[in-house]
């Protein structure tokens, strides 16, 4: 199907919304001008040795070193190596690295350490071995996937490509000679160019409303793609296009922890540091028993659940607590129904399978934060916890400590949000020697007590 690609700014921002139909359904986020660090190349130099995890740790020139797995190599302390970030820092977690790297280009993605060629799954196999068979001799220690748009490609296309692709991984490699210290030899394009890359053979239009970033992706284009360049537009006003793709409220959704489904039941989705928990609940019954009504309702479920999966870019474990099935058929037919939703998608994705408990496991490669994640920040008033004390345990922490200073003046400083507990509890008490100060930046569970 046809897609658009919507990159809006405001100040620093910048969101970029991939649509397709009527509805976003990726969305990205970034700061304007700072260096994107996923998937690009840098010169690093081996610290240490991570002791039982199999990998070392890399000074690739960021405030903390980044863990590089050992897949059969071994390197040196003090080693310099090419390396390619595939997972960003997050939280007290380091970059993860890779020493496989790789180069994507219009119709190939680039392995200089490859060895074989690949089709990508979305080529059917009458077409792969006509693909492959273009490249037999042209490769030797290097190797390639063909993309899906190759389809479209001449002969000399796809070659010419290839050339170009070994020239760049060249440039790479000359000026990892050439500089000294830990750093970027290769940045990534900014996520609004990477899903022109990714997704340019469907992309029907690309609007914009910051004439630097038009310019950026115009430019990009005379090399890639400049048929899509006359459908490349800047918009100094995009309302119409937020109204129409419904954009803001997709930003309420990433945000909302309800999404409802059509039959009257609802999946709860919660993020933690180690994974992130879907729970599914049953609506009006709309079978003639249980298991109908539970299969029926997780099946609409499971559209929903990737659709957000892939909206907020969850990776990492997903554990999803299906409404209980007891057929096995029922189970396997969630399964197939999940791979397939994904999509092209589903080489990115790993189902186990249910659990004894009846939670299905899986996992989507985790390539960074979550969109959530990236867009949100600590709650002020619970720093973090996602929940605060009851009014209760509150007032009987507060009445508790007031006794202790009962015939004294005392003025209690209070977040404004409890103010109206606290006076009615020294109403209820009888306190008339407390002066209540209201003070918003207070947090919302803490209080000071000092002497009038």
């Amino acid at each position: 199907m046809a897609k658009r690609l919507l990159v809006l700014t405001a100040g620093e921002l910048v969101l970029s919304f991939l649509i397709d139909g009527d509805k976003p359904y990726r969305v990205s986020a970034e700061k304007a001008g700072s260096p994107v660090l996923l998937d690009s190349i840098f010169k690093g130099k081996v610290k240490r040795a991570a002791k039982g995890m199999e990998g070392v740790f890399v000074d690739i020139g960021l405030e903390r070193d980044a863990f590089l797995p050992l897949k059969g190599e071994s390197y040196r302390t003090g080693e310099s190596v090419i390396v390619q970030m595939v997972r960003e820092p997050e939280g007290d977690k380091g970059a993860k690295l890779s020493s496989n790297i790789k180069l994507v280009g219009k119709h190939l993605i680039y392995f200089p350490k490859g060895r074989d060629v690949k089709c990508s799954s979305k080529v059917e196999q009458e077409h792969k071995e006509r693909l492959c068979s273009i490249f037999e001799g042209e490769l030797s220690e290097d190797g390639l996937i063909i993309r899906s748009s190759a389809l479209k490609a001449s002969v000399e296309e796809l070659k010419e490509e290839l050339n170009k692709l070994r020239d760049l991984w060249k440039r790479v490699e000359r000026r990892f000679k050439l500089v000294k210290k830990p750093q970027i030899l290769l940045e990534e394009y900014p996520a609004y160019i990477r899903l022109i890359r990714d997704y340019w053979s469907d992309m029907e239009e690309v609007v914009c409303d910051n004439p630097l970033i038009w310019h950026r992706i115009t430019t990009f284009l005379e090399e890639f793609e400049p048929n899509l360049i006359k459908r490349t537009f800047y918009l100094k006003d995009p309302s119409p296009y937020i109204r129409r793709f419904s954009v803001y409220e997709t930003i309420r959704s990433l945000f909302s922890k309800v999404v409802w489904l059509k039959g009257g039941g609802f999946i709860v989705i919660e993020e933690t540091e180690a994974f992130t928990v879907i729970d599914v609940n049953s609506g009006d019954p709309v079978g003639t028993c249980h298991e109908e009504n539970a299969l029926k309702t997780n099946l609409e479920a499971v559209g929903e659940i990737v659709k957000h999966i892939m909206l907020r870019d969850i990776g990492g474990v997903i554990l999803i607590d299906f409404i209980d099935m007891k057929k096995q058929d029922n189970r396997n037919l969630i399964i197939n129904t999940m791979l397939s939703a994904f999509g092209e998608e589903a080489c990115n994705v790993n189902v186990y399978g249910f659990t004894k408990l009846g939670i299905l496991e899986m996992v989507r490669k985790k390539r960074g934060s979550s969109i959530v994640k990236l867009l949100s920040e600590s709650c002020p008033t619970c720093k973090g916890k996602g929940y605060v004390k009851s009014g209760q345990l509150f007032m009987f922490e507060l009445e508790k400590e007031l006794s202790e200073h009962m015939h004294k003046s005392l003025t209690l400083e209070i977040n404004p949000l409890r103010s109206n507990l606290a006076k009615g509890l020294l109403e209820k008490l009888g306190y008339k020697n407390v002066q209540v100060r209201e003070t918003p930046e207070k947090n919302i569970d803490s209080y000071n007590i000092s002497y009038a």
